[in-house]
């Protein structure tokens, strides 16, 4: 799945890169950590209903240099559904951890 593909299919989800890992989903932390990238939207007022999934570049360093934090997280999306595992963002962190050593 691309990541165009991902905002088609979950307009919902955002997966941003962040400063630094950001482990609570407190919208000040991650409104000052956020690092825009090409292909994600001017980070939006969070809203109800909005799932964020921050990917910090201390985390994934090869990998955010790499791609958008949108295209890493529809890779991993991606991955877990080719595995039959579930869509959570523990395993999204599971499948990236493992790209990152690839690198």
């Amino acid at each position: 799945m691309t990541a165009a593909e991902l905002k088609a299919k979950l307009p919902e989800v955002y997966f941003i890169k962040t400063k630094v890992l950001v482990e609570t989903p407190d919208p000040k932390l991650l409104l000052e950590n956020f690092i825009p990238d090409d292909d994600t939207p001017s980070f939006p007022e969070i809203k109800k209903g909005m799932r964020i999934y921050p990917l910090s570049i201390t985390a994934y360093p090869s990998v955010l240099k790499s791609m958008t934090a949108m295209e890493a997280g529809a890779w991993a999306m991606t991955k877990c559904e080719q595995q039959d595992w579930e869509l959570s963002f523990d395993n999204f962190q599971c499948c990236l951890a493992n790209l990152e050593m690839d690198f």
